[in-house]
């Protein structure tokens, strides 16, 4: 036997032509199967909502350093940076804080707008009103409520009721302002607007969920604070209002101390 008779004999080797053969007559099942793969991943992308991280870092400084009493509490290790920075992360993450945080940017009022695959935030300059308690130590769950935005004879629809720009309306005992947003576009269409009250405390209580605090280092006086939300603007304007409220905070205790 020569050699070019034993490489007729032997069988093809295109393994790829023969795996083309035996499937190709099943192509529109694969094209049916991809598509649809497809369009679910679509409408699963399109339904999740999208979460925006604002980041900020804090140095803390040790009030004892630069002084003798602090240079003996060090060598003692009485109060040691690590332990500063614990005691200042549990600040930053306080119901008190975050509370002057929710009632001074007025987040216990939420809007949003009902998609069709999925609910969208409506913060700050998104917006087309806000709802401002007017007593925000006393504010009360109020549940959702869906309102529709009248710009042509300048109120809103909620509830059942008709509500003027700036006017009032009530629940659950607590009595809101409705303000309208003069930057927003009023030729914005196709819109299911509806509003959920919260009280403070829960306000509060998911904004702290959602915040995050930590030192750069074991022995860094660096925090740094991270927060999530589905609007980039909202977790930046929460993180600036409680530096300030935090700030604010330190201010009054070292002059309740400068007092004693």
């Amino acid at each position: 036997m020569n050699e070019d008779q034993l490489f007729k004999d032997k069988p093809s080797d295109n393994i790829f032509a023969q795996i083309i053969h035996r499937y190709l007559p099943f192509w529109p099942i694969y094209v049916i199967l991809t598509t649809l793969a497809l369009f679910l991943a679509f409408v699963y992308l399109r339904s999740q909502t999208k979460i925006y991280v604002a980041s900020a870092k804090v140095l803390l400084k040790d009030p004892n350093k630069g002084s003798g009493d602090g240079k003996l509490l060090e060598a003692l290790n009485i109060f040691s940076e690590k332990k500063i920075v614990e005691n200042e992360i549990l600040v930053l993450r306080s119901s008190s804080l975050m509370k002057e945080v929710v009632k001074s940017l007025d987040v216990y009022a939420v809007v949003y707008n009902e998609g069709k695959v999925q609910k969208e935030l409506l913060y700050g300059d998104n917006a087309p009103v806000a709802f401002v308690a007017m007593n925000k130590d006393s504010v009360k769950n109020g549940g959702k409520h869906f309102f529709e935005m009248d710009w042509k004879r300048e109120r809103v629809k909620i509830a059942g009721k008709y509500v003027p720009f700036g006017g009032k309306v009530t629940f659950n005992q607590t009595t809101y302002r409705v303000d309208v947003n003069p930057t927003y576009n009023r030729n914005v269409l196709g819109k299911n607007y509806f509003v959920i009250f919260n009280t403070v405390e829960s306000a509060a209580g998911a904004l702290i969920g959602s915040l995050k605090a930590s030192p750069l280092s074991y022995n860094s006086t660096v925090i740094d604070v991270k927060i999530e939300t589905p609007d980039g603007k909202k977790g930046a304007d929460v993180l600036n209002r409680l530096f300030e409220v935090y700030n604010e905070a330190g201010i009054a205790d070292k002059n309740q101390m400068a007092f004693r």
